[in-house]
This record gives C-alpha cells, structure tokens and sequence, in this order.
C-alpha cells in the first residue's frame, strides 16, 4: 500500500486515488487504453491537495498496488466528486435541451465523469446513452446521443480546451451500460 499523502482537510486515504481522463500526449508512465480512443487514456493519480500525483510504474509494483485496487478506491473519490457537481442545461429556444455543462473550481471533473453512477445523473434528461467531451479537467459537456447536434459545439470544446493550464481532450466519447468508449474528435472548421 503507498504511503498516506497529504491533503488539505486530511480525506479518507480511499479518496486520495483517482483515475482521470489524461491526454495521451503527456505519456504518463501509467495508463489503462479507452476503447477506440487515439488522443486520450485514463490514468492513475494520487490527489494531494490540488496537485495530481502520476506515480511511477516501478512504485506501483514495489508496494504490490494492482490496478483493481486503484479503479476501486477511485471509483469511491469519483462518485463523492460527482455528488459535488450540479449540471448546468442548455436549451434551445423550443426548451429542448442540447446538453449539459459540468463544472467545477476544483480538477474534479475528469475524474467525476469516470463514477459509477455517471449515467444515473442523466438518465431522465439526456437518455441512457450520452456523448461526453472533457475538454479540462474543471469542464465537460455531457450530450444526448439520440437525436444530437453534438458536432455543432466544437467551438465550445475548443474554447474550454484551450482556457486552461490542464487541458483533456476534444475526443468524443460514447458512455453507456456497455462501457466507456470514443466514437469521435472535434475538428475545427
């Protein structure tokens, strides 16, 4: 097991490990593959205090900590940073809404999109099948993916993804009870 780490306001250890959308780019040490997805991973990190940990693959096998180990305890820090979280909805001037904007002042939200019960939030909203994009890990933009003019808020992504010191990814993703998966990437026009 690592050693404690940390945190302002000392958070149960189980919530000091968190999984995080990352942008393939940075070539982190660690990394599990998402499905069909070119631009971008998931990747472990130990949170201490508003700084992102990357541990190295070597101190992972020293202290005998299994990837399970790490998805279980940042699925439980995941859920508590989603509780956090209020959606914000966009709608047309019909009332229809076109998607919804998680945010946060604090880098939760690229973890937050990875809990458990993601889908639930929108459900009775956007359907059981949504397309989300997490330009920064302060922002996403959750879509329906029945029915969506997803293509049309490029500009919105790109925005987002460039406003900050941490940014994502402008990939898209399909999230659904099968899974986790990319089915596209914003293109500037």
């Amino acid at each position: 097991m690592m050693a404690s780490v940390g945190w302002a306001g000392d958070p149960p250890t189980e919530f000091k490990w968190r999984v995080i959308l990352e942008p393939m780019s940075m070539h982190r040490e660690v990394t599990w593959e998402i499905p069909n997805a070119h631009r971008t991973v998931f990747a472990p990190v130990v949170v201490d205090g508003d700084d992102y940990l990357f541990p190295p693959k070597k101190i992972l096998e020293k202290f005998h900590v299994e990837p399970a180990a790490i998805q279980e305890r940042a699925a439980l820090a995941a859920a508590a940073d989603l509780a956090t979280l209020q959606p914000r909805y966009e709608r047309d001037r019909k009332q229809v809404i076109q998607y919804a904007e998680l945010r946060s002042d604090r880098p939760i939200v690229a973890s937050a999109v990875l809990a458990p019960k993601f889908l639930e939030m929108f459900k009775d909203t956007l359907g059981e099948k949504v397309l989300l994009v997490v330009p920064n890990r302060f922002t996403a933009y959750v879509f329906p993916a029945l029915a969506s003019n997803y293509q049309d808020y490029y500009p919105m992504a790109f925005e987002a993804y460039r406003s900050t010191a941490w940014p994502v990814s402008v990939e898209v993703f399909e999230v659904s009870a099968d899974g986790f998966r990319a089915v596209g990437v914003y293109q500037e026009r």
